[in-house]
Formats: structure tokens, sequence, C-alpha cells
């Protein structure tokens, strides 16, 4: 029987010569050596005078011979077969039944040394498991390294972000002293540019914040992204050979693509959008000493607009008149191509002009057949607007709608949170008035000239805008 790495010393005193099996109860001979039972009793059967003994041959007598205590209970026994048992457990070469100390580079495999041999690994690029296991952790070290240098190059840019903003927000605070004193000179047409600049001054600080907090959570998410994966990597690295090299080609595909394409998109145009509100608002302040027909004289001038709905956005259930000029709601759907332009969740419907610099402007009537249960909105839309589909639809700029109208017998304006809006009288024609360059869109009451809510500051990023519709039960829109 094969004894391994065992100690020769140990083997002989617990393996019996003659039979070279394990046995818990060894005799000791006169001669010193040991001899199990079963070996015993055959010996006393076959010899009459006297028991050879097979390891020094001299004749030892019958009944000469006392228990061995060294073994006795079998527990060296038991000691050197829970060693084998546990050698049986180590991972062998399932054709040979060897250990796997060796791993072929050509076939990224661990095999043993009778697979070397072999014709199927001839000519092939073997190394020891443990040389293999050090040559790919060096590799996986350096291709860790340059994620480490992306993780920190994240973090500068978080930092470089916060400081922008923070920088911003001051300049915006500067602006915001200079307007007041410059407005504070005139009387009512001063009042008004006041009342407007620093409406753009809120929206331009939120929108600062928000786009701030969007960086700074997309380098949060990278950063972490990195951290992750050098842990992994470096737990992986810790793990033994033998468990560290399967499927060792896999891993180092998913750390090389892991590694490519670190660039994060942080939202551009901060520093542009105050550079743009700074020259304005220094334009006012050189005005202040100058008349009234100069300071009028920066307005540019409104274009009015002649609209159109266009047939093709519709939603089904939307009537539109032979001129496309007036819109209402019907009672059932109607039979219409299903084109990508068309609204098929809620019932809108876009102009067909589009808006993509100067300013502009065009009325819209609104006509409810009573005075409960009225829903209506109008404005403008970015041409992206969702148009297929259900989804959670709300009338605000982050769905690229800018507009006012009526919910559930309550006039208002519908930003982030909607903004209800109070008026002794019902507006029966509302002015829609859009600057692109300064995106502002202004509503007002066409009858009285009221202003009735202004979006100032919107990005519109050079996308086309559009004349926006919103009809439902009881109600009917003409442009």
């Amino acid at each position: 029987m094969a004894t391994g790495g065992r100690d020769e010393e140990l083997c002989d005193e617990i393996v019996c010569p003659i039979c070279l099996g394990f046995s818990r109860d060894l005799v000791i001979l006169d001669c010193g050596h040991n001899i199990c039972p079963a070996c015993l009793t055959y010996c006393w059967e076959e010899f009459d005078r006297g028991i050879p003994c097979s390891k020094c041959t001299e004749t030892v007598q019958q009944r000469n011979f006392q228990p061995n205590r060294q073994t006795a209970g079998g527990r060296v026994v038991k000691k050197l077969q829970e060693e084998e048992r546990a050698e049986g457990k180590r991972r062998v070469c399932e054709k040979h039944q060897e250990p796997l100390k060796l791993f072929c580079k050509d076939d990224q495999i661990t095999i043993c040394l009778v697979c070397e041999k072999s014709k199927e690994h001839k000519d092939h690029n073997i190394v020891p498991e443990d040389e293999a296991a050090q040559e790919y952790q060096e590799y996986i070290k350096v291709q860790q390294e340059p994620l480490e240098k992306e993780r920190q190059h994240l973090m500068d840019r978080k930092l470089a972000e916060e400081l922008r903003s923070q920088e911003c927000l001051m300049e915006l605070e500067k602006e915001h002293q200079r307007i007041r004193s410059a407005t504070g000179q005139i009387h009512r047409l001063l009042d008004r540019i006041e009342n407007v600049r620093l409406a753009q001054l809120g929206d331009l600080k939120d929108t600062v914040v928000k786009r701030q907090q969007e960086n700074i959570s997309r380098l949060t998410e990278k950063i972490s992204h990195f951290n992750n994966l050098i842990g992994e990597m470096e737990r992986k690295c810790q793990q033994p050979a033998s468990e560290f090299l399967q499927d060792i080609m896999h891993t180092l595909s998913r750390y090389d693509k892991d590694n490519m394409g670190h660039a994060v998109e942080l939202f551009p145009g901060l520093e542009e959008i105050l550079d743009i509100y700074s020259e304005k608002n220094s334009a006012l302040g050189d005005a202040m000493g100058k008349f009234k027909e100069s300071l009028e004289s920066l307005e540019p001038a409104l274009y009015k607009e002649n609209i159109t709905l266009d047939p093709d956005t519709a939603h089904p259930e939307l009537i539109l008149s032979e001129d496309l000029k007036s819109v209402r709601k019907g009672d059932t759907e109607q039979d219409l191509p299903n084109s990508p332009k068309r609204f098929d969740f809620r019932p809108c419907v876009l102009g067909r002009e589009r808006f993509t610099s100067g300013k502009h402007w065009w009325e819209v009537e609104v006509e409810n057949e009573n005075e409960e249960g009225a829903m209506w909105a109008v404005g403008v839309a970015a041409e992206s607007v969702r148009r297929k589909g259900k989804f959670t639809f709300k009338l605000n700029p982050n769905e690229r709608i800018w507009a006012v109208g009526m919910i559930a017998d309550e006039f208002m304006a519908f930003t982030s949170e909607w903004t209800p809006l109070a008026f002794k009288h019902d507006i029966r024609k509302i002015r829609v008035s859009l600057d692109y360059e300064e995106g502002c869109v202004e509503f007002f009451d066409a009858d009285t000239d009221d202003q009735i809510f202004t979006f100032t500051l919107s990005l519109f990023s050079g996308e086309r805008i559009l004349p926006y519709f919103w009809v439902g039960y009881k109600s009917r829109l003409k442009c």
C-alpha cells in the first residue's frame, strides 16, 4: 500500500510488514517488530515451532508477543486515515487521477504531470500552477492601475464640479445686486424688466443646483462602480491559485471591457448661460442714464405667427376644423394612420410652425361648454416631446412642455409642481409669447394685456419648439 509523504518510521509502527495494512491492534514480537492479529493467527496455523518475522527473519516462539500500546485504540491509524482522505479531496486530473499542478497557457487549463507528456499538450507552453497564478496576478495589477488613475480623475472632476457650481452661484448673487441697483432708477418699464430678470435669476439658480446635483450624482455613481470593480480585483487576486485560475480568461475579458470608455458626460453650458446673462444685465446698466425710448429700443420686435394645427400629430379622439385653426375632443377615436408623430395616449396636437430662433407670439381662444369640468392647456413643446405608449403623463418642463391651462376647474401654470393662478375674471383669450434665445415663454390675457405666467431660462438646447395644445372634454381651442 502506498504511503505517499508519510514519515517512514511512523508507517513502520502502524503498518503490518506481512499484509502492509493499517491495524488498530498491532502486537509486538520478541524481535521488536509489529504484526497484525490476522497475520499472527495465519502464521500460527502455518508454522508449528515458531513464527519467522518477515522484517528480520528471526524465529519468534508462539505466544511470545505483547500489544503495541502506541497504536492502541487506533489513534495514529485514525490520524493517517484522515490525512489520506484529505489528500483525496485535492483537485486531481479526471483522466489520470493525478494532482493538477501545471497550467497550460495555450489551452488555459490546469493539467497534471501525465497530461504534460501527452500528445494533447505537446509543444504547449506549460508552467507550474503557482507561476501561472503569479503571472496573471501581475497582469491584473497592471490592469488595475489605469482604473485607479481614472477613479482619481473622476474624484478630481467631482471636486471641480462642486467648485464650479459654487462660483456660478456666487456670480449669480452678484448679478442679483446689479439688477436691483440698475432697475431702481426707472418706474413702470424698469419695474417690469426687474421682475423678469429676478424671475430668470431664480430659475437659473435652480438650474445650476439641479445640474450640479445631476453631475455629482453621475460622478458618484461612476466612482462607486470603480470602487466595486477594484475591490473585486483585489479579492480575486487573494484567491488560491487553483480557484483563481478558473475561467481566468473570461474574468480578464470582463476587466478589459470595464477598463474602456470611462468618460462621464456632464451637463455643459452653465458658464455660457451665466456669461449671456451677465452681458444682458451689463447692457441694462449702461442704459440707465438714457431716455425711455432708448431702453425700449433694446427690445427686439415680436413677430405675430399665423398658427395652424398639424393633423399628423393629432390624437385620434381630437377633431380638427377644415382650416386647421380649431380643435375639440370627440367621443370616439377616429381611424387614423398611426404615424410616429401622432399622440396616442393623451389628447394632444402640435402646431405646424417650428421655431429655432427669434421672438414670436400668437393668440389662442378658449371656449368651454360650461364652467365645470373644463380641461385644456396651451403653450409650446419641444419636438422631442413623448407621444407614444402609456406613461406617467405630467404637463411640465421636465416633459419638454411649457404651458398653462385648466384642470379640475382650476387655472394653473404647469410647472414641475403645478402652480395655481388666481384671476378675478375668466380668461377667454391667451397670448403665447416665445423668446427662443432667452429661453423664455410668457402668457398674457390677450383682452387685458395682463401677464399670466412666465417660464424663464428654459433650456431649448437648439431643439425645434412647436405650439402645443391639450384638449379635454367640454373645451374647444382656436388659434
